[in-house]
């Protein structure tokens, strides 16, 4: 016995305030992200010695590591 499922689509439109809080909300996302950046000129030699800044080798970038 099998049983049919008919489904409608339906399009449903998103007000402009919505779309408008939208973007205002990633615009704020992307300015609190920023924040988020590690100051290695005011951190402490030991500081960095730890997060193994300060072990003798050449820092990897980003891009290095993706290809």
């Amino acid at each position: 016995m099998d049983c049919t499922v008919i489904e409608h689509e339906s399009h449903v439109r998103v007000p402009e305030t919505s779309n408008w809080l939208s973007a205002l909300g990633r615009r704020l996302l992307r300015r609190v992200s920023e924040w988020d950046r590690l100051d290695l000129e005011g951190m402490p030699d030991r500081v960095k010695r730890d997060l193994g800044f300060l072990d003798g080798r050449e820092p990897r970038f980003d891009k290095e590591f993706w290809q």
